[in-house]
């Protein structure tokens, strides 16, 4: 009962606060530059988002479900705060077009507080290994990477269905490998609420998608705040007691091109705080792409990821360990870092050079 409940009340609640913020919520209008949809199209999706994660997750608290237990406890609580204090500031920046330094900073206070009631990973655990660290250098790690990730989706969603699909993929990899410890379980309970948040926010985001890849609402700053900080804090939280490399491997196609395209536009003196048409997938628009391709190839890098992953337990359990001293999850890694870099490399030379051509 607890599996129907969380993906069909959080869905469901998703799919009508999204129709209300198409009729009711803030319009997203074009400017000339990265916003370049022909009319005003609906915004704020992403409260639709964390209405329907929320409801699914009280629905199971009022079941007294196990998983519901630690959400209002350190340390998922913190995550819960967070997810929701981002969607509310990004819900304030979508009506009121709040100055970019002033919501980074926000953004940043935010992450802090969210760690100190929640998530302080005190081990870094790569190639099987645990690497401690220091109270205060844990909660630093935790604080960067949550907010790295809420600004990293909210840099590529731009698109109908990329930004919030590939969360989608991500939340449900996430939630899948907590199963074992997941809604039906008391073994491990801050896992099981994880598991079940994650959930819940993958169930709500599918009801979004059915308005968003039409093209009938975004999600706006709103969504991809929240949506990519709980990403950051479900991250940490999967880090404590589990690979650090898991989550960042399913994060690639979202980090690798928000960092390799920052890292170019600063290689070209470009400033980094002023909106942009050089994401990997807005070349791809600009060079005549469909929105639903565009997507569906992020969707497929994403699964790539995941299933590079999710096959690192099994490969373990029948004897594969790595090359050459080289653990699995590093090797795995690696090989997705510089096979995704060498695709954006590509892509950029190749696709730069005849938009430049065409002066698109």
């Amino acid at each position: 009962m607890s599996l129907v409940v969380i993906f069909a009340v959080p869905f469901l609640i998703s799919l009508f606060v999204c129709w209300l913020m198409i009729r009711l919520g803030p319009k997203d209008a074009p400017d000339g530059g990265r916003k370049t949809q022909a009319a005003p199209v609906p915004s704020s999706g992403g409260m639709g988002v964390l209405g329907g994660m929320l409801g699914g997750l009280g629905t199971l608290a009022l079941m007294e479900a196990p998983a519901a237990e630690p959400l209002l406890a350190a340390p998922i609580a913190g995550i819960v705060a967070f997810t929701i204090f981002a969607a509310l500031l990004g819900w304030a920046d979508d009506v009121y077009a709040m100055p970019a330094l002033t919501k980074l900073v926000a953004l940043l206070v935010g992450a802090a507080v969210a760690v100190v009631f929640g998530p302080q990973p005190g081990a870094l655990w790569i190639g099987g290994a645990g690497i401690t660290l220091p109270l205060t250098l844990g909660a630093i790690v935790a604080v960067v990477f949550i907010f790295v990730m809420s600004n990293a989706v909210n840099f590529i969603d731009g698109s109908n269905g990329i930004a919030m699909g590939t969360s989608l993929i991500i939340l449900a990899v996430f939630a899948l490998m907590l199963a074992p410890n997941a809604i039906y379980s008391s073994v491990d309970r801050s896992t099981g609420a994880l598991a079940a948040m994650c959930l819940a926010a993958a169930s709500a985001l599918a009801g979004f998608l059915v308005w968003n890849l039409p093209g009938k609402l975004f999600a706006g700053d709103a969504g991809s705040l929240s949506v990519g900080g709980l990403i950051g804090g479900a991250s940490v939280m999967f880090a404590i007691d589990g690979p650090v490399l898991v989550p960042l491997s399913l994060c690639l196609p979202i980090l690798i091109d928000v960092f390799l395209t920052l890292a170019w536009r600063a290689r070209h003196g470009r400033p980094l705080m002023k909106a942009h048409r050089e994401h990997a997938y807005q070349l791809l628009l600009r060079a005549g792409w469909s929105h639903g391709k565009v997507a569906r190839l992020w969707w497929g890098m994403t699964v790539i990821c995941a299933g590079a992953v999710i096959a690192g337990p099994f490969a373990s359990a029948v004897g594969l360990y790595g090359a050459r001293n080289w653990p699995l999850d590093v090797i795995v890694f690696m090989a997705l870092l510089i096979a995704g870099s060498g695709l954006w490399l590509r892509q950029r030379v190749t696709l730069g050079r005849k938009l430049l051509a065409s002066g698109r």
